[in-house]
């Protein structure tokens, strides 16, 4: 009873929210079916189905489950090699394993694995998927027939070729679409511009009876009714499963940055994890209605937003409205100019393209910038399923450089009241008085080179006594017992010592598993403790004792 009332206070605002987003979204997925190369129905399908489904299952107050460009270019490669069937059957398979993958992200709980990709891999990618997204719809903007296959560069390659044999009115009609919408985007119309520019061309082309210019209509034709289930195709299981993988992984990326962006307007605490869950549900149910695969999306989550959205009502009610727009207006949606989607695509694909993060990438550090040049060029020249993986690796591995080298290695002095002094290690290494070394960054395996370089040179000194501070370092590993082995030795061997502190419960599970304690001595281990620096302490008090004996004369037996 206190729901019904709470929706009443609310009811009217999600209404016209949704009646907003659904003149938004409706041309938009229509466009993005153009993209992926099926006909806009199932784009139409895809902005009721997984919308709706995602508005009861999905934890996030405001964010929109709808078809995306960039998920729509990996669509289009995957159908690529099908021949688009009639009615596309792979399609529909392709969203329910899209789907499954991402209930496995949720079941198995892998929203974490989000965090790994770098900003600077997103926006390589994005700008490169923008670039193909922008190339890919020349032909329908000029109704030039692109006559060569390959790649979307081959292609534009062709269409710049063959500029002379544009369609005239086309064209106008295309680029008329571009201005309209990129100049209503900066008016309070911003969210029926497409729609605009949509009934502009359509009356052009009644109006002159442009009867050459291409209509949805000469593409697919729009049915009357809502999808009839489909179940998934078996045939085409195996040999969609990796690039669905892909799709998965990217729809997953968006949804998370989309969903960290809003923490702070819809006051919920972000769950990955049961966002993948609920997005796999939706993109379940839309390929079983033949929808495109959907995820979060950024442009129509902003509609909402601005629309006065109050409570996840706002995202149903925009796909029931969107429903009932194929109930009663199939033929208007047939008479819809191909040119005109295209200027939207354009235009949206334009947007994609965010100069000042890339500027801020750019100027950050140089491994950034080349996560993202290296990526943007394996968009547009590798296969595209695989582009993204590229970047990912690539900044795995300048991550992994970089922190390998981040070792800093500084000598702590005593100074009074307990304090230390942050010093240089010195360039020769002091005799008969212990150094102690505080070392900071991760001590992962590819990092103990680095450590073993700055560590000081004992080979010159009698009696060289090292405290290596290892507090806060929950990781050593082989490689780094290895290392502090050999170094012990060589101190060992000038008649010194090594000795560590602050040494954590993991290292310490760690050393003992590996009898590295024997090795090392349990006399020269000192165990981190709730006073910071009280265990540095105690190995310095400990190794001047050790040094004084070493002076102090033993008295002669009588």
């Amino acid at each position: 009873m206190q729901w019904f009332k709470r929706q009443q206070k609310t009811i009217f605002s999600d209404l016209l929210a949704g009646l907003t987003g659904a003149i938004a979204g409706a041309p938009q997925a229509m466009g993005f079916a153009l993209i992926a190369g099926v006909s806009p129905l199932y784009g139409l399908y895809a902005a009721i189905v997984p919308a709706i489904i995602g508005a009861l299952f999905s934890r996030s107050i405001f964010m929109t489950i709808a078809p995306t460009n960039v998920l729509m270019l990996l669509v289009g490669v995957a159908l690529a090699s099908y021949g688009y069937p009639d009615p596309p059957l792979p399609l529909f398979t392709l969203t329910v394993i899209v789907g499954v993958w991402q209930v496995v992200f949720g079941v198995f709980r892998l929203g974490k694995l989000t965090e790994f990709v770098s900003n600077a891999v997103i926006l390589g990618f994005v700008t490169g998927v923008a670039v193909l997204i922008m190339l890919g719809q020349l032909d329908h903007l000029t109704g030039y027939h692109i006559q060569v296959e390959g790649s979307t560069l081959v292609k534009a390659w062709d269409w710049l070729l063959h500029l002379p044999q544009s369609h005239p009115e086309t064209t106008f009609l295309g680029v008329l679409s571009i201005i309209l919408i990129y100049g209503l985007h900066h008016t309070r119309l911003k969210y029926v511009a497409t729609l605009v520019a949509i009934a502009v061309t359509g009356v052009m082309v009644s109006a002159f009876n442009w009867t050459d210019v291409a209509l949805v209509r000469d593409m697919a034709a729009i049915p009357s009714g809502l999808p009839a289930p489909v179940l998934p195709d078996m045939r085409y299981i195996l040999d969609l499963l990796p690039i669905t993988f892909s799709i998965a992984i990217l729809a997953s990326i968006q949804s998370a940055a989309i969903i960290n962006n809003m923490r702070d307007v819809d006051g919920t605490t972000p769950h990955m994890s049961r966002e993948f869950l609920a997005q796999g549900i939706a993109n379940i149910c839309g390929g079983i209605f033949q929808a495109l695969p959907a995820s979060g999306s950024l442009s129509r989550t902003a509609v909402n937003l601005s629309a006065g959205a109050k409570t996840r009502l706002a995202n149903l009610f925009s796909g029931v409205f969107i429903a009932f727009l194929l109930l009663g207006g199939a033929s208007v949606l047939e008479s819809i100019t191909l040119p005109a989607l295209a200027g939207h695509l354009i235009v949206a694909a334009a947007t994609m393209i965010d100069y000042k993060a890339i500027g801020m990438v750019w100027r950050v550090r140089p491994s950034a910038r080349v996560s993202m040049v290296i990526t943007f060029l394996a968009t547009l020249l590798l296969p595209l399923e695989y582009s993204i993986f590229v970047g990912i690796i690539l900044s795995l591995v300048l991550y992994l450089y970089s922190s390998a080298q981040n070792i800093t290695v500084v000598r702590l002095l005593p100074t009074d009241n307990h304090h230390y002094r942050v010093a240089p290690i010195p360039e020769k290494m002091p005799c008969n008085e212990p150094i102690v070394l505080s070392v900071s960054g991760n001590l992962y395996f590819a990092a103990v080179p680095r450590l073993e370089q700055l560590l000081p040179d004992p080979t010159h000194c009698d009696h060289p006594v090292v405290i290596l501070r290892l507090r806060d370092n929950p990781y050593l590993g082989s490689t780094g017992i290895k290392m502090l082995e050999r170094y012990a030795r060589r101190l060992r061997e000038k008649g010194g010592k090594l000795i560590l502190s602050g040494i954590g419960s993991a290292v310490r599970q760690q050393l003992e598993s590996t009898n590295a304690l024997e090795r090392l001595g349990q006399e020269n281990i000192f165990y981190e403790e709730e006073v910071i620096f009280s265990a540095t302490e105690k190995a310095i008090a400990y190794a001047q004792t050790w040094l004084r004996s070493l002076t102090t004369p033993t008295p002669s037996s009588t």
